[in-house]
């Protein structure tokens, strides 16, 4: 099993690993090797296909030493990010040196972790795609992206203030031409979260900020309406649960390996 032998991943991924034994370990018993294989650099699309392994939609990959190295290298770039491997696809999505016409092809990509990791890493990630992975991703990482300054607010109130899911019509309030009358709605809302975000908006009518007081829930405001429990999913990410991540540091642990079990 690949927890029992984590040097032989490890060694899969060396890029100065003789050709001989990279043919012996694209064979391996071992799944999770062989998909370390199928990540190296240098591979064609058809070498990278041949070798027998699959990305699972939840397998958590860190992203790929050599794809990171790369993240101001354009070429390097489109190549991965149209590649039919997922593990590149995803690396490359966290590079804000990624081409524009690749970040919206992988703002489309059936992968769903690579559109969260470039909604996450991309300073311009499309709008619509991180509201679209805020409403209907399923993964706790999603309830970050409303915190990223290209998360839309022009016409939510049109758009969700009659929706069913109580997360979209708290979106209403980032709208900034939401009418005092939305606002006042949403703060009758059977959610107290959603209650809550109107409570803080400074359109909210006089009347009904006066109101307010007895209702405790609404009152509190932020304290207890958050949209959404946030932090972030991967294991032991230091920058991530520091929230001190700077400029130039590999997301995630990305150091050409996979990941701790």
């Amino acid at each position: 099993m690949a927890a029992e032998r984590p040097h032989i991943t490890k060694l899969a991924l060396n890029p100065t690993l003789p050709s001989d034994l990279v043919a012996r370990l694209a064979v391996d018993d071992d799944p999770r090797v062989r998909l370390a294989v199928s990540a190296r650099p240098g591979l064609t699309e058809e070498e990278r296909a041949a070798i027998g392994c699959t990305v699972d939609p939840d397998e958590r990959l860190d992203t790929l030493r050599w794809v990171w190295d790369a993240r101001d290298d354009p070429e390097v770039l489109r190549r991965c990010a149209t590649s039919a491997h997922t593990w590149l696809r995803r690396s490359a999505a966290v590079c804000r040196g990624l081409p524009a016409d690749m970040v919206e092809l992988l703002a489309r990509d059936e992968d769903f972790a690579v559109r969260l990791l470039l909604a996450e890493y991309h300073p311009a990630a499309p709008p619509e795609l991180l509201l679209d992975l805020y409403l209907h991703g399923s993964h706790r990482a999603v309830a970050m992206l409303a915190a990223k300054p290209q998360f839309p607010g022009a016409g939510l109130a049109a758009r969700l203030a009659d929706a069913d899911d109580p997360n979209a019509r708290a979106l209403v309030v980032r709208d900034p031409d939401a009418t005092p009358a939305q606002i006042d709605r949403l703060s009758r809302d059977p959610v107290d979260r959603v209650r809550g975000e109107a409570a803080q908006d400074p359109r909210l009518p006089l009347g009904r900020v006066h109101a307010l007081p007895a209702d405790p829930e609404a009152a509190r405001g932020r304290g207890r309406a958050r949209l959404r429990t946030r932090g972030c999913p991967y294991r032991r990410c230091a920058p991530c649960s520091t929230r001190q991540a700077r400029e130039g540091a590999v997301p995630h642990r990305a150091a050409g390996e996979l990941p701790l079990p």
